[in-house]
């Protein structure tokens, strides 16, 4: 039976949002075809299995001390055991999936971790996990690409200390009041909010670099809606979810999203947009999902503002893994899942493989001094 590693946690405000994910696909995928092995990588840095960790409750006790310190190597996953660290292969991992919302999990370090191993990934590559966990490459990115966005402003911390009153006054004159304030690389609605005038700019502000050194500014759209679309690719084809208007007017906090969504929120589905800014969006979605060479499902939340649409975000690591764009039933996702890993795996045996030798070594004649 292959063997899958499960990836969640990290050193970011959302582990514990990752460790719901990671919770959830541990048990979604538990019966398929794999050996599923959940590896949850903690606050502190240090990567661990144990097979406690499939019960929600193993992390809200904070019961850790059973939990194995492990490493990845060659492609094989080791446990480290005993007073004296004896290693253990505890054998080769055939494929992955990405469950870490936030920091260096989602922005790339688990990409590149598994490609450093030559793992299957079932999430995105190194680049696109890298561009979009930051909100201001995200910008960029997407202006190169021609797709609309709002506009912005991104400040960094040091010039905000030395230049503030004139980065104030930047805002003012260039996007106007309101705007939302946002740190560049959290996700979650963690450190966001919305300024009507410049003392509360300021107090957006210092509350975004408590939690980032570069924050985004931008105009904030009174009349929209929130909307969502889902893109994963499998069998070889880029499939793209129905779009659905999934929040109300306003900007949502992290507790709105989190502990007050699943009581009070539902979602509408497609209601209120027409055939037109339905095909734009999935348009847009699906074109940068094949332009920046994604893989795995990524969730990208637009604005709709009138008849314009504006790609706000891209989710590389979306909550639950978007499951519920893709499938009318939670055990529906047990298929998709293991789908999406078939599909790693077999684009991992076709791909071409780079060279990485030029033979210069043997040709160089070195003198001593």
């Amino acid at each position: 039976m292959q063997k899958v590693a499960v990836l969640f946690g990290g050193n970011s405000c959302e582990n514990e949002i990752s460790i719901l994910t990671g919770v959830f696909t541990l048990n979604v995928l538990d019966g398929t075809k794999y050996d599923v092995i959940p590896v949850y990588i903690h606050t502190d840095g240090g990567i661990y299995t144990a097979e406690s960790m499939r019960d929600i409750s193993t992390f809200r006790e904070g019961r850790y001390a059973g939990f194995q310190r492990v490493f990845f190597d060659g492609g094989n996953l080791y446990a480290l055991y005993g007073a004296k660290k004896k290693v253990k292969c505890l054998g080769k991992i055939d494929g992955a999936i990405n469950c870490c919302h936030g920091g260096l999990g989602e922005g790339g370090g688990v990409s590149a971790l598994m490609e450093w191993n030559g793992i299957p990934l079932a999430s995105p590559g190194v680049l696109p996990s890298a561009v979009f966990m930051d909100k201001c490459a995200t910008k960029k990115m997407l202006r190169a690409l021609h797709i609309p966005i709002v506009d912005y402003l991104c400040i960094h911390e040091t010039d905000y200390i030395k230049r503030g009153a004139f980065m104030i006054k930047s805002v003012e004159s260039r996007l106007k009041y309101p705007v939302v304030v946002k740190p560049s690389k959290l996700g979650s609605s963690i450190g966001i909010g919305v300024a009507h005038n410049e003392e509360q700019l300021k107090t957006a502000l210092d509350v975004a670099f408590t939690l980032d050194r570069q924050v985004l500014v931008e105009k904030y759209l009174e009349d929209k809606k929130d909307v969502n679309c889902a893109v994963c690719r499998l069998h070889g084809e880029v499939c793209v979810a129905e779009p659905e208007t999934s929040f109300g007017a306003g900007v949502y906090s992290f507790e709105e999203k989190y502990v007050k969504r699943e009581k009070d929120s539902k979602r509408v589905g497609v209601d209120g947009l027409n055939e037109d800014i339905a095909h734009r969006i999935k348009a847009y979605a699906k074109s940068v999902y094949k332009r920046t060479g994604m893989s795995g499902v990524v969730r990208m939340d637009f604005l709709l503002s009138g008849e314009d649409v504006y790609l706000c975000e891209v989710n590389t690591v979306p909550g639950s893994l978007a499951y519920y764009f893709f499938c009318e039933r939670i055990f529906e996702a047990k298929t998709f899942f293991a789908d999406l890993i078939d599909e790693a795996i077999a684009n991992a045996k076709t791909e071409r493989k780079p060279i990485i030798t030029t033979g210069i070594l043997r040709n160089v004649k070195m003198r001593r001094k």
